[in-house]
């Protein structure tokens, strides 16, 4: 299939797995609304069924959705950091993400990158993990992606060489009752983070 948006939409349609380029990593990835690829995904992975999984969302316009649930004060410190190299924990009320959340009412990782070409079409969410082996190094390049992962996908698309930095991790899941935001990860450029966030009017710890 030369299209590769048509092969990408086949494989995550059918309940396969694609390797995706964010605008960080490559990330393995099923369908949100296929359960059986999502089964899939964390049994390539290796990863425990009650650990969340981030929830990519393609393209940006689908974020508006995305939010919706969530109060303005939240919506607000995440739309500051979205779309860009940040995966947002927020709450996940209306259960719309359950797949990705690891377990009943748990919360969830949104993160929409900043992208361009084939994916910018794709209209889907995504449950999604690094490609990598768990602990292993995050793929700058898809010949980086685990020969095993490899073999187990569907589809995937060459986006050439990424940054290789995986996304920041904020934790925005105490914003809505006034308190700060909690930066779990520093990114790629963690003063980006703290300065979009307090344009927000949103504070930023570091914990630990």
């Amino acid at each position: 299939m030369s299209d590769p948006l048509a092969a990408l939409r086949s494989a995550l349609g059918g309940g396969g797995l694609a390797l995706v380029p964010t605008d960080t990593v490559y990330g393995l990835a099923a369908a949100l609304d296929r359960p059986e690829g999502v089964a899939a995904l964390y049994a390539l992975k290796g990863r425990p069924r009650a650990q969340p999984c981030q929830v990519l969302v393609y393209p940006a316009a689908l974020l508006d959705e995305a939010l919706a649930p969530l109060d303005d004060r939240t919506r607000a410190a995440a739309r500051a950091l979205l779309p860009g190299p940040a995966t947002c924990l927020v709450p996940d009320p209306a259960g719309r993400f359950a797949e990705a959340a690891g377990e009943p009412g748990g919360s969830v990782g949104l993160r929409a990158p900043r992208t361009s070409g084939p994916l910018a079409g794709l209209d889907l969410f995504l449950v999604a993990t690094s490609a990598n082996d768990p602990g292993g190094p995050d793929p700058a390049r898809l010949d980086q992606v685990p020969a095993r992962i490899r073999e187990g996908v569907a589809a995937e698309l060459d986006q050439g060489p990424l940054p290789g930095t995986a996304s920041a991790v904020v934790d925005l899941r105490d914003v809505a009752a006034g308190g700060p935001a909690r930066l779990l990860r520093p990114g790629p450029d963690p003063d980006a983070v703290v300065s979009a966030l307090a344009a927000a009017g949103v504070a930023v710890v570091h914990p630990g």
